[in-house]
């Protein structure tokens, strides 16, 4: 027979344990559910406690750091000197910060300056008012605070405790349903975001031990009830006191919360936990869930607010050390009762002795003072002292600390005692010192410049102003005072000088202008007047008297003008006696050219050589004197062109290789680059300069000696190059004294009636000269008998990759007679110099070309005319109408584009030859002309006017 499992007895016991589990599994619920209740309701307790002590504690320090900063200010106001200027700004400056310091406190502020009463008022809308009163008010009401010092200064400052208490408890969390409130004057206000006027009818026996407590100073936690809607209401206040301002009593802050609101979730919690316990043992799980999970957020919230309350505190300690103080409290005997442990950090000596100095018969000097301010503010019935002393440190250290402390009275006025914080204040009082002596020092400055100096309004108007000797001042200075700029200025000057102020007043920089003012009989006085701002409010102006720099600037204007006229006499001179020197060397040098295509003999060729080199080298003297003339006076131009340096460097050594091939030197060339450039540079006065320099040094160099060149490049940016050229020679060499005055003009190295080497002295300082002008420098080194070594430098910019363009094949002469005979060019000769006449004559006829003459430039318009030409050869100085006026004259008739004109002149100078150009010819040739320029020009041409022809 099978048993059966589930029999009576089998379910009445399972039923019995079943109860008994649920029973027990109530029971257990029930406990846990109690215990969780109460640690809850006992945490939120004691959160809403500590909120409110934070809360109190946090405004009671913020009315003693006002309290501190009154008296700080009042010692600002005895201490410093105040003047018109330093109300207005300094003073100013100092009550903004306390406004800015404790904001929604203060709302107004009295300050008696023993002469005036100002006042000031923070808006609503952070508008700050400053404005004169006639009286000091008198202190009216427990939201006032007055400050008075020894010397007369009062201070009086007006707040709204309310408003403050009730945005810096608003920082502090609120219980749902809870209310926050401020016991002050006896009357309970309301400061809560969200609270509830029913919290005042408390009244009766459970509330007359709070308002007790809260008048001796006392915190608490009580249970309150209270009426709401006619429904009784049980709940907590938690209450914490502090010392309110100045009138000796306590005020509290409240913070109440019904304890349904604390328990708020936890019914609920637990009546889903019973229905879960009765139908499903799973419940009772998620129960326990849910329970520890409650548990863990409370403890969570617990210590985030322990945490919170635990920053607070410590920043208010870190505030302490930043400040670097201590706090003391001592008996109505002076003997300190306690102190904190900063105090060894602060003054670098033990506790014991700080404790020691104070007692009664300590000899420590600055104790002793200390207790003598104490007595002496006790006599005066003073509430606070505020006193500085130097103290050394035990290493030897002196310090300055700032000693603030709050004297304790009982109710009949008697002393009992005082307590205070002592700051080191060294780094401060070191930079108060600093400021002071940095004003003395720019004090005594501006007493002692020579300079006027003036301080304006932003409008013009002078405040002030100063200048040594003011017994000496102009007579109208005296009275600018309260005066406009533009009013005491010389009206001419007026709107100049106005413009100047506004300018630097608009930009903030240093703004100058030059003021005339008459000095009665004795003339003009001249003034620098210089503006800046002083501040956003102020400006300032420094006047300099430059007259005697006037005067002078005056002498050196009329000195440059006569050097200026002396320059272009010289100038024009140089050109006269150029022109009347080159007149008969063109005759002379081109007869020899002449000369030396006819058969001559050998004693005649000699002759002939002696006379032409001679010419050659009168006519190099004079390009000398003209060169040198025309750099120092500043007329000489750069002419930029492409070129190789290595192909003209080259050219330049074939040029003198045949004078050293004649003394048997050894002139050889080389190159420190990779690879040929084209550079961008005026290639002829590099080369101008070459041919000087390789020219001395074979000229200076004996038989069979040797000179090198030679050339490297030296990049300076991606478009600029330093050309660097050097020429050594084994030569006679120069003496060290001689190598400072080598490149002066005119000065040679061997000076005397039998020097053996001939020369104007001019080459090195043409070439110095050019050299600086193309940017660069020269250096010279030798040594007597041992040579010399001339170096220098130009800058050249970097070219593109087109090379220069080759040079037209030059035609021989018997091309060119050739030429003339088969293709004859239609020649103009406008000259009218019989001797010129008779050279050009010959020059043609060996040329073989036909011409015509014209003796001014009158005929030789009225022939251009009347007849066609293909080449026009124009003299500049002609009588009836010269060269340039004929050009003119014939660029204006018709058909005659294509007319070739050159001009011939014995003027050399560049501004000569471009202004011909610029009137419409088309070259220019200086004399003397030699015969193969001549044929060069007109070879030139006769391919140009015949290439048109073909066309």
């Amino acid at each position: 027979m099978i048993r059966k499992f589930f029999d009576s007895s089998n379910f009445g016991l399972t039923t019995i344990v079943g109860a008994v589990m649920i029973i027990l599994v109530i029971s257990i619920g029930v406990s846990f559910f109690n215990a969780i209740y109460n640690s809850q309701l006992e945490s939120r307790k004691e959160f809403l406690n500590k909120q409110t002590e934070l809360a109190s504690r946090g405004i009671e320090f913020e009315l003693n750091r006002f309290k501190e900063e009154s008296r700080t200010f009042l010692a600002y106001l005895e201490t410093a000197e105040l003047d018109e200027k330093k109300v207005e700004n300094d003073l100013t400056i100092a009550t903004r910060r306390t406004f800015t310091a404790f904001p929604r406190l203060v709302d107004s502020l009295w300050v008696d300056l023993k002469d005036s009463v100002l006042v000031y008022t923070l808006t609503s809308r952070n508008d700050f008012i400053r404005r004169s009163v006639k009286e000091f008010p008198q202190k009216s009401s427990g939201e006032q605070l007055l400050v008075e010092g020894k010397s007369g200064y009062r201070v009086l400052y007006s707040f709204d405790f309310l408003q403050f208490a009730k945005e810096y408890s608003a920082n502090f969390y609120q219980t749902p349903g809870g209310s926050k409130y401020l016991f002050w004057n006896s009357t309970l206000w309301d400061i809560g975001a969200s609270s509830s006027e029913k919290i005042k009818t408390i009244s009766g026996p459970q509330t007359d031990p709070i308002w007790r407590d809260i008048q001796v100073g006392l915190k608490g936690f009580y249970p309150v009830s209270w009426t709401d809607d006619s429904r009784k209401v049980e709940g907590i206040l938690a209450q914490y006191p502090f010392t309110y301002i100045d009138n000796g009593t306590f005020a509290s802050l409240v913070f109440t919360a019904p304890v349904e609101s604390l328990t708020s979730g936890i019914y609920s919690t637990y009546f889903y936990l019973f229905i879960a316990m009765v139908f499903l043992l799973i419940g009772t799980i998620g129960f326990f869930i849910i329970s520890i999970k409650s548990s863990l957020e409370v403890s969570r919230t617990k210590e985030e607010n322990l945490r919170e309350v635990s920053e607070l505190f410590d920043q208010q300690n870190l505030l302490l050390k930043e400040l670097r103080g201590f706090v003391f409290f001592h008996d109505y005997r002076g003997m300190i009762q306690r102190v904190s442990d900063e105090v060894e950090e602060v003054l670098g000596h033990p506790k014991e002795s700080y404790l020691e100095a104070f007692k009664e018969g300590g000899k420590h000097p600055v104790a002793n003072a200390v207790k003598e301010e104490i007595k002496l503010a006790i006599q005066e019935n003073r509430e606070f002292v505020d006193m500085e002393y130097d103290v050394i440190k035990s290493n030897g250290e002196k310090i300055r600390v700032r000693i603030f402390e709050k004297l304790i009275y009982d109710e009949s006025g008697r002393f009992n005692g005082g307590m205070g914080i002592c700051t080191d204040i060294s780094e401060q009082y070191k930079s108060r010192i600093a400021i002071i002596e940095s004003e003395n020092r720019l004090r005594t400055l501006i007493n002692n410049l020579p300079d006027v100096i003036f301080i304006y309004d932003n409008e013009g108007k002078v405040l002030d102003f100063q200048i040594q000797g003011r017994e000496n001042l102009l007579e109208p200075v005296k009275f600018t005072l309260g005066k406009k700029l533009e009013d005491f200025v010389p009206h001419d000057q007026g709107t100049e000088v106005k413009a100047a102020f506004l300018r630097a007043r608009n930009t903030g920089k240093i703004q100058a202008v030059d003021a005339v003012w008459k000095d009665g009989p004795e003339g003009l006085r001249h003034y620098e007047i210089r503006f800046f701002p002083l501040d956003q409010h102020q400006m300032i102006s420094i006047s300099k008297d430059i007259t005697s720099q006037k005067i002078w600037e005056k002498g050196l204007v009329e000195a440059m003008n006569s050097a200026d006229q002396a320059s272009r006499a010289k100038s024009e001179f140089l050109a006269n006696m150029s022109h009347e020197i080159r007149t008969p060397m063109n005759g002379l040098l081109g007869i020899i050219d002449l000369l030396e295509s006819t058969n001559l003999n050998k004693i005649q060729k000699q002759y002939v050589d002696i006379i032409k080199n001679s010419g050659n080298s009168l006519l190099s003297i004079i390009k000398d004197i003209l060169d040198y003339s025309k750099i120092e006076s500043g007329r000489i131009e750069i002419q930029y062109e492409v070129f190789n340096p290595v192909e003209e460097v080259r050219d330049q050594v074939k040029i003198l290789l045949g004078i050293a091939k004649k003394k048997g030197i050894k002139l050889d060339l080389s190159f420190g680059m990779e690879s040929e450039i084209l550079v961008e540079g005026d290639k002829g006065k590099i080369n101008q300069v070459l041919l000087n320099l390789i020219g001395n040094a074979l000229k200076f160099t004996s038989e069979k000696g040797r000179v090198h060149v030679s050339l490297k490049t030296e990049s300076v940016d991606q478009n600029l190059f330093s050309l660097l050229y050097r020429i050594e020679d084994n030569g006679i060499g120069i003496s060290e004294e001689h190598i400072k005055q080598l490149s002066d003009p005119f000065f040679q190295v061997e000076s005397s009636s039998t020097r053996s080497y001939q020369g104007t002295g001019l080459g090195l300082a043409i070439a110095k000269k050019l050299i600086e002008l193309l940017g660069g420098e020269m250096t010279v080194q030798s040594q007597p008998g041992k040579g010399s070594v001339f170096s220098f430098s130009v800058l050249v910019k970097k070219a593109d990759g087109n090379s220069p363009k080759n040079k037209i094949q030059e035609l021989t002469w018997k091309d060119i007679k050739e030429m003339g005979t088969e293709f004859p060019l239609r020649i103009l000769l406008a000259e009218d110099n019989e001797l010129n006449l008779q050279l050009m004559t010959l020059m043609f006829q060996q040329l073989g070309f036909e011409f015509e003459i014209a003796r001014n430039g009158k005929e030789a318009y009225d022939k251009v005319q009347a007849k066609k030409f293909d080449v026009v050869l124009m003299d500049v100085q002609m009588p009836i109408m010269n060269g340039l006026e004929a050009t003119i004259e014939i660029r204006k008739l018709p058909n005659q584009e294509d007319l070739v004109i050159i001009g011939l002149s014995a003027n050399v100078f560049e501004e000569d030859q471009k202004k011909a150009l610029e009137i419409g010819m088309d070259d220019y040739l200086t004399k003397p002309i030699r015969l193969t320029v001549l044929a060069d020009k007109l070879e030139s041409y006769f391919r140009k006017v015949r290439g048109k022809e073909s066309d």
